[in-house]
This record gives structure tokens, C-alpha cells and sequence, in this order.
């Protein structure tokens, strides 16, 4: 279980930041779908029409926009507000009346497509809004007894003038409109098809303009036919001519404001000072514990295995005399004088012949040569000196002490003769 601790935890962060993630991003999928605005953006750019979109952090000035666009969606789910209850200032405003109090050109489109088609990826009949929902939402913004009609023959063509001797080629899919025998008195129709009137203009309202199908502005509808020629032909009448500011597409539904907006981030500068916030109250708490957790973490490492050891080096000579000196104790208490006498013999030889035939010199080869390089310089001594080694090695064991004790000091003399060096 201490295990897998780690890994669950591990684990929860992972789904947090992916979840995270999808919400950051399910704005920008959307703004891609068939149903977003994205298309509309980028092909007013392409044009040289400057666009601004909207954020649920900025609040827009007036002043600084030519054109409005507010695609209006269906806004299932919300409880009207009861005289009396408190809303928040940046709430939701009216955009037709935003409209009539600025003098700002607003372009609003219908709603016609549920969600679903977005998510799905197939547009029916079963994905279209119903009219009493679209009634409701032009009712919360002041226009209603509109009637609503759609062909049911699928794509229908048609040729609108948006000016006069202009007339663009328009594609819809399950086209909606206005029906002309409901539109209230004092409402124009600007462009139109066989069907109904596709985009309005009333008296009450004079800057705002309804647009029945928002295909003509939306992804999935300016890649059919001239849509696409239809919308800039549209955004230019609207927004006037000779005008420079930039359209404004509001998909964020935020209050406009009168005053000009001011880039608090150009302003900002940061300095050192700025690195004091990290150590404040609560964060000095964390990095208190850290501090503390560490301390006890090295002394406790420290306290169980104790210092460093310097060099390796070291270690390895402690170790190989501690196990001589055992190796020699054992032996003494099992009576073992002779065979520990022997064996110190033959790793004495061994160790002067390494010394003078390198470290791969010290086994029996080696000895051997040790011996005839001897009896090259003191063939006696040599031979009186392989006599003594080779008694004490074979035979120490059964020798008696003075015998032992004899032996090994003729063999010592007998090698301290010699003199011995690296060739």
C-alpha cells in the first residue's frame, strides 16, 4: 500500500491537469466547429477588415469598435431574475439596447443549430432549434410576434442584393427566415430569398439588424456557395463606409463600456522586489516545513550510516589486514603454527615476485622465476633459500616448534640477502 501511495497520487495530479486542459480548450474547439466563428475571423482579416473578439476578463470600449456581431444562442437552464435580487455589474446586458444607447451598428444572428450538431458532426432535422425557443430569445431582447418558416427540401439557393446591381449567390442548408406576413410594422426587410426575409431592420432599434440564418456567418456556412463573398459584403454595408476601427465579434455576451479601454499589462514592470511574494505568509509556512523536513531528512541519514568514508582505497588494506589478522588468530587457536608459517611463506614469495615481475606474477609461474633469477646471482643461496620455502610450505605443519622457529629464521636471512627491486 506505501507503494502504490505515490503512484495514486501521481495518477490524481495527471487527471487534474487534463481536465484542466479540456476546460481550457473547450472554448477554442468550439470557436473550430461547424457552429463557431473562427472562419468569419479569419476571412475578415483576409480582407483587410480588422476584427476584435471578445473576453470574459476585458470589458470592450464602444469608441473603439465600428461593428458589433453577437451570435445569439439558446440559453437553457436560467431562472429569471426577481425584482429586488442583486446582479452582478458585469453580467449580461441587452445588446440591442447596448446598441441604441452607444449608436453601435449590432449585427445579431439567430440561433438555429442545437449544440449537438457540433459535438455529433451531423446536421438534421432533429438537430435544428425549435421556433418557440427562438421566439423566447428575441423576447429577452425586446422583439417579438416574428414568425419563422424552413423549406423542406434541403439546400435552396438565392440571390440577395445587399446593393443595388450586387446581387451575390447564397447557399443554405435548411434555410431559415423570417416570414414576411409576420414581420411587425415598421420592420425592413434588407435581404431576402423566396422563402422569407433573411436579414432585418426596425424602427424602434435603427442600429440593430437581425440576421435569420446564422449559416451565412458561420463555419460550416461560408464554405458553401458565395457565402463567404455574402458576409464581407455584409460586415462593409453595416459598418460604413471609409470606416477603420475593427469588428467586434462578441461570442462572450460581457457589457460594452463608454470609456476607452486602457492595456494595464503594457504599464506593468517588474522588479526584484517582486520575488519578496514568494516568502510571505502562507508561503513562508511552506518553505519552513521544507527546510525542516530536509534538516531531519540529512540527519537522519547521517545518523544511521554514519560519515562518508574518504577513500576506497583505505578501505580495502583495513579490510585485507582485518582478515589476515583473523585468518592468523583462528589458526593459532586451532594449534595450526606450522600450516599459518607456510602460507605466510608462500605469499611472501608471491608478493617478491610481483614486485619484480609485475601484479599477474604472483602465483606458482612466478615463484618459479623469482627462484632462477636467484640463482643467477647466488646459485648457493638461491638453492639453500628454495630448500627452506619449500620445507616450511610442505611440511611446517608437522614440524615441531624449534624445528619451525629454526626453519624460519634461516629462511628469513636467507631472503634478506638478496636484494630485491622493480626491473
Amino acid at each position: 500500500m506505501r507503494s502504490s501511495a505515490p503512484m495514486l497520487a501521481l495518477g490524481l495530479l495527471l487527471v487534474l491537469a487534463a481536465l484542466a486542459i479540456f476546460a481550457l480548450s473547450r472554448g477554442s474547439d468550439y470557436d473550430r466547429s461547424p457552429l463557431g466563428n473562427k472562419g468569419l475571423e479569419l476571412w475578415l482579416q483576409a480582407k483587410g477588415i480588422p476584427v476584435l473578439r471578445s473576453d470574459p476578463h476585458v470589458v470592450q470600449a464602444r469608441s473603439e469598435v465600428s461593428l458589433r456581431i453577437v451570435p445569439l444562442s439558446i440559453r437553457q437552464g436560467e431562472v429569471a431574475s426577481q425584482p429586488g435580487d442583486e446582479t452582478d455589474d458585469l453580467s449580461p446586458e441587452n445588446p440591442a439596447e447596448e446598441a441604441g444607447r452607444y449608436a453601435l451598428p449590432t449585427l445579431i444572428a439567430l440561433p438555429k443549430w442545437r449544440n449537438s450538431v457540433s459535438t455529433e458532426g451531423v446536421a438534421g432535422k432533429s438537430g435544428l432549434v425549435d421556433f418557440s425557443d427562438i421566439s423566447n430569445e428575441l423576447d429577452k431582447i425586446g422583439y417579438s410576434d416574428f414568425g419563422f418558416a424552413r423549406s423542406e427540401t434541403g439546400f435552396e439557393e438565392a440571390q440577395p442584393h445587399l446593393q443595388p446591381g450586387q446581387p451575390i449567390k447564397i447557399a443554405l442548408y435548411q434555410p431559415q427566415t423570417f416570414e414576411r406576413s409576420s414581420l411587425p410594422e415598421g420592420c425592413e426587410e434588407i435581404a431576402g430569398m423566396p422563402l422569407g426575409a433573411l436579414l432585418l431592420r426596425c424602427d424602434d432599434t435603427p442600429e440593430v439588424y437581425l440576421l435569420s440564418d446564422p449559416d451565412l456567418l458561420n463555419n460550416h456556412g461560408l464554405a458553401l456557395a458565395d457565402n463567404a463573398a455574402f458576409a464581407v459584403s455584409l460586415v462593409q454595408s453595416l459598418r460604413g463606409a471609409g470606416e477603420t476601427r475593427p469588428v467586434y465579434l462578441d461570442t462572450a455576451g460581457r457589457p460594452l463600456d463608454d470609456e476607452a479601454t486602457v492595456d494595464e499589462g503594457q504599464s506593468y514592470e517588474r522588479s526584484t522586489a517582486d520575488l519578496k511574494r514568494f516568502f510571505v505568509y502562507p508561503l513562508s509556512v511552506i518553505w519552513g516545513t521544507v527546510l525542516v523536513v530536509a534538516a531531519i531528512s540529512f540527519w537522519r541519514g547521517a545518523y544511521r550510516f554514519g560519515p562518508p568514508l574518504r577513500e576506497a582505497s583505505a578501505n580495502i588494506e583495513l579490510s585485507k589486514t582485518a582478515a589476515i589478522e583473523a585468518t592468523a588468530r583462528l589458526l593459532r587457536l586451532s594449534g595450526n603454527d606450522g600450516r599459518m608459517t607456510g602460507q605466510f611463506v608462500l605469499h611472501l614469495l608471491a608478493d617478491k615476485a610481483q614486485l619484480l615481475f609485475g601484479s599477474g606474477a604472483g602465483n606458482q609461474a612466478g615463484i618459479a622465476r623469482l627462484f632462477q633469477r636467484l640463482a643467477r646471482h647466488d646459485k648457493a643461496k638461491a638453492q639453500a633459500l628454495h630448500a627452506t620455502a619449500e620445507a616450511l610450505i610442505e611440511r611446517g605443519h608437522l614440524m615441531t616448534r624449534s624445528d619451525l622457529h629454526r626453519n624460519l629464521e634461516t629462511f628469513r636471512k636467507l631472503l634478506g640477502s638478496f636484494e630485491f627491486g622493480s626491473q
